[in-house]
Formats: structure tokens, sequence, C-alpha cells
């Protein structure tokens, strides 16, 4: 039996119920309150310990490991981010990002070339741009966030950088010493004379690399892990490989309210 749980926000059981339509098993779609064992949950979201609306489903997927089931975690998306119809949905195993399963490893370039992503050409430029997040979210409340930008941004300091602190735009941080400051505008167009994007596990860092800047991730959170950098002292001579694998595996960890409604996404991730 596959249980899915609604979501407190309606904008997020638009998403839930459509994988409900096209999931083709036995299935039934409760409340977060009503958790009972299953051989799988699936869940909007994830939980965050400093968020008290993320609790109910916490408490879903705690009770589900404890019990010996999966869970089948739904969240936003890497490209075509956003909360709309259109826009495309994280589905993946037993984790949030980098750390889900989403049966992807290898996929071939069709769902890739529907998105319509220019791959491009490598960047040269001067400043480190250092990425804030959103230190209560989950993909970083097992860390000490602040903590991680003051000691990254240090060493890079002491290595001469040209470091530029981004924070993130729903947690705008104060600036940090012998940092330059980047706050408002659209993240691709502060990359013009970027050397490099150093981040914890940043979704900036799949945006940078689509747009041809290397990536420091030092968490395997990142989505954009499989590509990065993961020193920080690499920001001497940051790589920057071949994407195209990487792309067309992140295209098949994500899909839009249609895919999910047709089956199509169903299929594809709960294939043995």
């Amino acid at each position: 039996m596959i249980r899915f749980y609604r979501s407190q926000y309606p904008q997020e059981n638009v998403v839930i119920e459509a994988l409900y339509d096209g999931c083709d098993e036995p299935k039934s779609i409760h409340p977060l309150d009503e958790y009972a064992p299953s051989e799988v949950a699936v869940v909007m979201g994830v939980y965050k310990k400093n968020v008290p609306a993320s609790f109910k489903r916490g408490n879903v997927i705690a009770r589900q490991k404890e019990s010996g089931g999966r869970v089948l975690v739904l969240e936003t998306g890497y490209i075509n981010r956003g909360s709309g119809p259109e826009n495309h949905y994280a589905l993946g195993w037993d984790g949030l990002n980098g750390r889900a399963d989403f049966r992807n490893a290898g996929s071939l370039p069709d769902r890739a070339d529907k998105l319509g992503v220019e791959l491009k050409s490598r960047i040269s430029g001067h400043e480190v741009i250092l990425c804030g997040q959103v230190p209560w979210d989950a993909s970083v409340d097992f860390s000490d966030h602040k903590a991680w930008l003051k000691e990254s941004a240090g060493a890079l300091l002491d290595w001469g950088c040209k470091v530029v602190f981004r924070p993130h735009p729903l947690a705008i941080l104060p600036p940090i010493p012998g940092c330059g400051y980047s706050v408002g505008g659209k993240f691709i167009d502060a990359l013009h004379d970027t050397h490099c994007v150093v981040t914890f596990n940043s979704n900036s860092a799949v945006e940078a690399v689509i747009e041809g800047v290397p990536v420091i991730a030092t968490d395997r959170g990142s989505m954009a892990w499989a590509v990065a950098n993961h020193a920080l002292m690499d920001v001497k001579a940051p790589l920057l490989p071949n994407r195209q694998q990487w792309l067309n595996d992140i295209a098949y960890a994500q899909w839009n309210v249609e895919e999910l409604r047709s089956g199509e996404a169903w299929a594809h991730i709960a294939r043995k």
C-alpha cells in the first residue's frame, strides 16, 4: 500500500494529488496527523527542526522509518523552480536533494533536451561568490551555517581571494568583514565576473554550473556534487568538468505537475 499525506498548504496539495493520480498501485491519501504504517509514505517536504509547520510531516517520516517502510519525498525542483503547475518538483527516495535516490544515474538526454537548458561556456572572472543559505532550512539545519560562512570567508580571504558574500533572499544575513556584499537582483546576473561560486549545498550551485562557473560545494547534499569541487582549497584552480551527463541525471530527478499526474514520474521512480 502507498500512503500519501496531504500538506497544510493548498499549493502543495496540487502537487501531491497529481502524483497520487499518477500512481497505479494500491493507495490512499490522508492528513498528516493520520499516520499509519505502510510500504511507502509520500510527503511533500521534510522535517525542519526550527520550523514548527514541518513537525507533523517530520513525525510521519520518523515513524515510517521506525516501521521499516520507505519514504518518497516531493520537494521544490532544481531547474525551472517555483510553486506553480508549470514548475518542476523533485521526487526522490528516503532523503532530500543529494541525499535522495532519484533512480537517475546514467539517464538518457531526452528530459534534459525537453528542459531546453543551454550549458554555457566557462566564464573567467575574478570574484569568488560565497553563497548564504536559509539557516533554518532542512538542507543546512544539521550544521551551524553562520559559522560555516564565517570560517569559509576567513579561509578564502587568507588565500587572497576577492570574496563577495551573497546572502539568500529569504535570509538576508549581514555583511561578512573583508568581503563584498551582493543583495537583490537575479543570481545569474551576479556571475559576470566570477572565478568560482562557493556553497555548502545551495541550489545556486546548479545555476552556476549551468552558467559556466566552477563550483565548490562542501556538502554532498548539493545537487551539483557530481560536477563540483569539494574542498575550499580548490578555489586556486577550480575544475569545471563535462556537465552533460549531470544535466541528463538532474532532469530525471524532477517532474512537472502534468508528468506527475500522467504516471510518467511514478513509472520512473517506482521501477524495480
